[in-house]
């Protein structure tokens, strides 16, 4: 039980944002290619595809190697995915708010949209909070000094 405390005391909050940031990056990349063909979309965008797996290679080196910079690089590699994500289904969204397939999105789309998007955040904010580490009653970096006027 010991280890396990002081792994756990030992990694900050970017660590755990990290893991989220893979999961979602996964869950993302597998919805996407799994139902992001339909009719006025007949293919997947390769970018889209190349930099989000690349940005999961990267998460999962930052949890492996607590590596700030990779942190930043993945975040950016999910924003370039997601931005391709969209542009891939431009044309979809487009014929829905028209009413040519259908009135709604489906649940796939939004289930791509979300998670993609969630590992930009998720992985830009473990870049950022990489140092946090609330739970050791110590900031590293951001001690206060008792002054006193």
């Amino acid at each position: 039980m010991e280890a396990v405390k002081k792994f756990m005391a030992g990694r900050g909050v970017g660590y755990y944002l990290s893991l989220l940031a893979l999961i979602c990056g996964i869950v993302g990349v597998a919805t996407y290619t799994a139902t992001g063909t339909n009719s006025f979309n007949p293919e997947l965008n390769v970018s889209c595809l190349v930099c989000c797996w690349l940005a999961v290679a990267l998460c999962a080196a930052t949890v492996a190697f607590n590596f700030k910079d990779i942190r930043y690089i993945a975040a950016m590699l999910f924003l370039y995915g997601f931005l391709m994500f969209i542009y891939s289904q431009v044309n979809y969204i487009a014929n829905v708010f028209v009413g040519i397939d259908g009135n709604v999105l489906t649940g796939e789309f939004f289930c791509a949209f979300v998670t993609l998007f969630l590992a930009f955040v998720l992985s830009l904010l473990a870049g950022i909070l990489t140092k946090w580490r609330p739970w050791t009653g110590r900031n590293a970096g951001t001690e206060v000094k008792n002054e006193t006027v």
